[in-house]
């Protein structure tokens, strides 16, 4: 009796796990967070050091979080799921490394988000172009050509100024944002078509 119960219950944790990755709301307030904080990044243009890293670091907690559902709910092949789960832990730590050394150098930041943000980007790009057409599959793509250029520009430039990485870093947030915002209405538009929700 007991050993059923067990894996009904897991069973259903993890329907409620895919049903809330599928939610719209959830990817439209990932959305509001990513631009609100990189308005905030972009306000502070003189801010320290420690003021961006604590920004950057909840936004890359929250992109954690969000993949993490994500691959419980993606309808992507099991590979990619777990690279988006993987890639959901990894964004944690790095936003966990970046709490507990924010008083660390511009180029170490540097690194730590370039590697980041190619790493997500490939991961856009391999979710857009793999699995059944979908609506939203080409700004999928998109985000992931922008994530991967922005990384690598930081990469290729690591003595850059903390002016700099604010300017590229808030714009990617605003952008990424506004195309998660995008992404988001447009999900809420295929489930109203498919009479998921009202």
């Amino acid at each position: 009796m007991t050993a059923s119960a067990a894996p009904d219950s897991v069973d259903q944790a993890q329907e409620y796990v895919r049903q809330v990755g599928r939610s719209w709301g959830w990817v439209l307030a990932f959305g509001i967070v990513s631009v609100v904080l990189g308005i905030m990044v972009l306000a502070w243009p003189q801010a320290t050091v420690a003021l961006i890293a604590i920004l950057f670091a909840i936004q890359l907690i929250v992109a954690g979080i969000f993949s993490i559902v994500r691959a419980f709910s993606a309808d992507d092949s099991t590979g990619m799921r777990v690279f988006v789960g993987i890639l959901g832990v990894f964004a944690i730590l790095v936003g966990l490394a970046l709490l507990k050394n924010t008083f660390q150098t511009v180029e170490v930041m540097v690194i730590i988000l370039g590697i980041y943000w190619v790493a997500h980007g490939i991961a856009e790009l391999f979710g857009g172009f793999s699995g059944p057409k979908r609506q939203g599959r080409g700004w999928q793509i998109f985000m992931g050509i922008v994530t991967i250029i922005a990384g690598l520009v930081i990469l290729l430039y690591p003595e850059m100024s903390l002016t700099l990485l604010v300017t590229i870093g808030g714009i990617w947030l605003v952008v990424m944002g506004g195309l998660e915002i995008i992404a988001a209405f447009m999900l809420r538009s295929s489930a109203k078509k498919a009479g998921v929700i009202a």
